[in-house]
């Protein structure tokens, strides 16, 4: 234990590592057992990481649980949609009795629905279902009433399935497994192949249910849509349920509705072909029943694949923990008995070193393997007896030097290697050492060449703090003879504002801690002052303080002003408003001249000033300087104030005014905290410079420039951190500011001004131009709503009044009535999409993730929406711009790309909206063409964000925006 205490903690030892301070056996122990936790760690990681996969598998099964619940209110709805139409059209008992069994099976249906959603944590689901309920009451009671028309009818059951189906996809967008994605995109396809199949029947009902011979042809747009889906339901299910859809569509009911859908697509349909309207609703009534098999197989398949994958998750992560402990358990073992084998022989080996070191020759050591360690064991034996020689050959050295023999020299081929090395190197010392003392006094001459030819100020220092030497460098800087500074204390020559920061340094000098790139200002002999920057470092031993220092007078002026016009230019190119870039002007002015006010004035046309940016106003004295620079075009002062002008494009743009105050500024109090040990910090300030000198705490600001004149501030000690920092800016005299500086910083910042004002004006225009144009539209859907769509509302009800007073319906007056009246509704249909294509009504209800709903649902390509919005309304702009954004896509890539499938993904990332639309059409759109995508690129820039296009030829249309949540004001 002594040998360690004199190892361990002699003077200039350091602390050993922590790796030098473990045993043998512990190391072998980490060797071994830090890769196998290691990997032990990743393995247990990957299990958790499996039991979370399963959490969200689990999760997963309870949304479809209630997805299947939702598709089953979705199914009751469908039945109830076509028994109500059945009953508008011929309201008989049968009917009547059908559609009041289907609205109670549609009632059942949702309260299990409900019931199930309450168990779901998200409110969304119970939400939807209950707006399902209230709109299916609505609904109810106005088909009671006879108010509405079976079309009307079919549309109102068609918005509340457009909800359920929605709902359902939603629940389904989980995906947490390809499989179970799979699965899920079968299901949701199937679902939207049924409802369209459902309103395809429904329409065909209306039409059949019209007199003979005055039957219009239909479009086939349902059975399109019906297509698509069956198609993207084969690519994603499985090879049982294709066979399943395959059988169906070639039955007998499959091939009636096929026969019906040809007679439609046929220009001019032969009247005898015409299905009847009872034939008709038993075709497609018994091909949906097939089709709605093949949904309740697709669902059974979507759980079955949740079960699995959620089993196969859970089996995995126990298998994988219970592996890696085992392992772990038996390479610890294993670690532990090789440790043993190694560490009792090394003890003794280690025992028998310590005893040499001590000076314990006897000490031998017994251990004589035939390993490494045996092999260490004999050298130690060979060492000891190489000590004792060693030994007496120092002994004899030590001997001649204490009796100034210096011609005594060793016998170095008695030894070998570095033992022969050590001793040579003694001799060596021996033989120079009389030589020594002449190097050392040429050393000295030169160092005084050095010390008196330095540019810089080099002084040595008592450790009171008095000057014991300095160079004729502080003579020429300072002004001072020699002997004046060598009899004053160098406190008395510093300003009284830094006299406590110089005496909080000396003393931390005084107690050994050195100083660097501690600044402090120094009053000349003729009264003006100057800044030295200091590095100083005490030798204790001595009772001195050697220190060195260099005048940055200069330097921290120029450092400020270009740090002043850093900034500025930062703001500008960060986008800043123009409000921060004109206000930071005005901030960098009042700070570099230590001004009271400081403003940047815009000149207007009709000769008024404008007020853009200020700190602490303008005074009249600046308004008055400012219209000098407007008469002269030339920097002005009046009274306490100076102005500068700025120029934009060779015109007078405005000035830059800076008043004096009338009485210093007053200082504030920082009142620190003591700190043991310590001397107390200085208070921060608000603007700090990074570009005044070595700065080791950056909350506080560089010292101003001479010319603003002293301000009394308190300066607080510096502690062995914060002594060599500037200290805190005083505040400047009653001295009115420095005109030329004022002008040549103005000239510089014009730039940036001129920058920034341009970017207000053309935000501000674009902005007014897009709002401008969102309100037209507005204006136009509104127009058409209460004026031509309520007319043609009231002629209807007129044409529907007089059709009610013929006697004979089937009379030429009556079928030509029931003819206009057909024409009439059809009109007002067409005007309310053109209407809601101006300004679409559910995005202003419902806002953005709706809307985009609703335009995938009308386009004739199949959309694939990924929308992750937020709960909160988005900014009314920022909505409109997507909006447009989607729909121009849209049309796009069906008149003109003529793609196959769209992809529309919408997400809210931190304060970035992120809209992106890809197509798999022909490509090669370009904004430069005179296409809508021009006015798309106005659109997102006007909101302050940015649009990106890519299409190559051939390879489809990319089409990205990222605009910020929050937009930049109309202007």
């Amino acid at each position: 234990m002594g040998w360690r205490r004199d190892v361990g903690r002699g003077p200039g030892r350091r602390r050993a590592p922590l790796l030098s301070r473990l045993r043998v056996g512990h190391k072998l122990l980490l060797l071994v057992l830090l890769p196998v936790t290691g990997l032990v760690a990743l393995t247990a990681f990957g299990a958790l990481a499996q039991w979370e996969e399963a959490r969200t598998l689990e999760r997963f099964r309870s949304a479809i649980d209630v997805s299947f619940a939702t598709s089953g209110v979705s199914d009751a709805v469908a039945t109830e949609r076509v028994d109500a139409v059945r009953a508008r059209l011929r309201p008989d008992t049968a009917t009547l009795t059908a559609r009041s069994a289907s609205r109670q099976a549609t009632d059942r249906a949702l309260d299990g629905a409900v019931r199930r959603a309450d168990s779901w944590p998200t409110a969304r689901a119970g939400g939807e279902l209950d707006a399902v309920s209230r709109q299916l009451s609505a609904v109810r009671v106005q088909a009671g009433l006879g108010a509405l028309t079976a079309r009307a009818i079919a549309q109102q059951y068609q918005e509340i399935q457009d909800t359920l189906l929605d709902t359902a996809t939603a629940l389904e967008t989980g995906r947490p497994t390809r499989a179970a994605g799979r699965a899920a995109d079968a299901h949701v396809a199937i679902l939207e192949a049924v409802e369209a199949a459902e309103r395809e029947r429904v329409e065909l009902a209306v039409l059949l249910d019209t007199p003979t011979g005055r039957r219009p042809a239909a479009a086939g747009r349902w059975s399109a849509l019906e297509e698509a889906q069956l198609r993207e339901f084969r690519r994603t299910t499985s090879d049982r349920l294709r066979a399943a859809l395959y059988q169906a569509q070639f039955e007998v009911p499959g091939r009636a509705v096929r026969a019906v859908r040809d007679l439609l697509a046929d220009p001019d349909p032969p009247t005898a072909r015409w299905p009847s309207y009872g034939g008709w609703l038993a075709d497609s009534t018994a091909r949906i029943a097939a089709l709605r098999g093949i949904q309740d197989e697709a669902a059974r398949d979507l759980a079955d694949t949740a079960a699995a994958d959620l089993e196969g998750a859970r089996n995995r992560a126990a298998r994988d923990l219970t592996v890696s402990l085992a392992v772990l358990t038996g390479v610890a073992l294993l670690a532990f008995v090789l440790a043993r084998s190694i560490t009792r022989p090394l003890r003794e080996v280690t025992a028998g070193a310590r005893a040499l070191s001590a000076g314990d020759l006897s000490f031998a050591v017994h251990y004589a393997g035939h390993d490494e360690l045996g092999d260490v064991a004999d050298t130690f034996r060979e060492l000891r007896v190489t000590t004792e020689r060693l030994a007496a050959e120092i002994r004899s050295m030590n001997s001649a030097v204490d009796d100034n023999r210096l011609e005594h020299r060793v016998d170095v081929g008695r030894f070998d290697g570095t033992w022969a090395q050590l001793l040579g190197g003694m001799n060596g010392t021996m033989a120079s050492f009389a030589a020594a003392h002449g190097r050392r006094r040429k050393a000295e001459r030169e160092l005084e060449d050095i010390f008196n030819l330095s540019l810089d100020l080099l002084c040595i220092l008592g450790v009171d703090g008095s000057f014991r030497r300095v160079n004729p460098a502080f003579e020429r800087t300072l002004g001072y003879p020699r002997a004046t500074l060598l009899a004053r204390h160098p406190v008395d020559l510093v300003h009284e504002e830094d006299r406590e920061r110089t005496r909080a340094a000396l003393e931390l000098l005084a107690g050994g801690a050195e100083l660097a790139g501690f600044e402090n200002r120094y009053v000349r002999e003729d009264g003006t002052e100057c800044w030295l920057q200091w590095s100083a470092r005490p030798v204790p031993e001595e009772g001195l303080v050697y220190a060195a220092a260099r005048d940055v007078t200069e330097r921290r002026r120029a450092a400020r002003e270009q740090s002043a016009l850093r900034r500025v230019a930062t703001l500008v190119a960060r986008g800043a408003t123009p409000e921060r870039v004109f206000g930071a002007v005005a901030a960098e002015v009042e700070d570099l001249l230590g001004a009271e006010v400081a403003a940047v004035l815009r000149h207007e046309s009709d000769g008024t000033l404008t007020v853009l940016g200020t700190a602490h106003g303008t005074g009249r004295e600046g308004e008055a300087a400012a219209r000098e620079v407007l008469r002269t075009r030339a920097p002005a002062r009046v009274g306490r104030s100076v102005a500068a002008p700025i120029a934009v494009d060779g015109r007078l743009w405005g000035a830059v005014v800076a008043t004096t105050r009338r009485t210093p500024r007053p200082a504030p109090d920082p009142t620190p905290e003591p700190v043991s040990g310590a001397v107390p910090e200085p208070a921060p300030r608000s603007m700090p410079d990074p570009a005044s000198g070595p700065v080791l705490e950056p909350a506080l600001r560089p010292p101003p420039d001479p010319a603003s004149g002293p301000v009394p501030e308190p300066a607080p000690q510096p502690t062995p951190e914060t002594a060599s920092q500037p200290p805190p800016e005083p505040a400047s005299q009653p001295a009115p500011p420095d005109a030329s500086r004022l002008a040549d910083f103005t000239e510089l910042v014009a730039a940036a001004v001129a920058n920034a004002d341009s970017r207000a004006q053309l935000s501000a225009s674009r902005a007014r131009v897009v709002a401008a144009g969102d309100a037209s539209r507005r204006r136009i859907e509104r127009d058409l709503h209460d004026g031509v769509q309520q007319r043609l509302v009231a002629l209807q009800l007129d044409l529907r009044l007089a059709e009610s007073l013929v006697a004979d319906p089937s009379s030429e007056l009556g079928r030509q009535l029931a003819h206009v009246a057909k024409g009439l509704e059809d009109a007002s249909y067409d005007l309310l999409q053109v209407a809601r294509g101006i300004h679409p009504a559910i995005l202003s209800k419902g806002g953005l993730g709706p809307a985009l709903r609703s335009l995938a649902r009308r386009c004739p390509v199949p959309v694939e929406l990924d929308l992750a919005l937020p709960a909160r309304r988005l900014p009314e702009r920022l909505e409109v711009a997507a909006y447009y954004v989607v729909s121009e896509c849209l049309t796009n890539a069906v008149k003109h790309a003529h793609a196959r499938v769209v992809t529309v993904d919408a997400h809210a990332r931190g304060d970035v909206l992120e809209l992106t639309v890809r197509d798999d059409g022909a490509g090669g759109a370009e904004p430069g063409r005179g296409s809508g995508l021009i006015g798309l690129v106005d659109r997102v820039e006007a909101i302050g964000g940015r649009l990106d296009l890519r299409s190559p030829p051939g390879q489809g249309t990319t089409l990205r925006v990222r605009a910020p949540l929050e937009g930049p004001p109309h202007g």
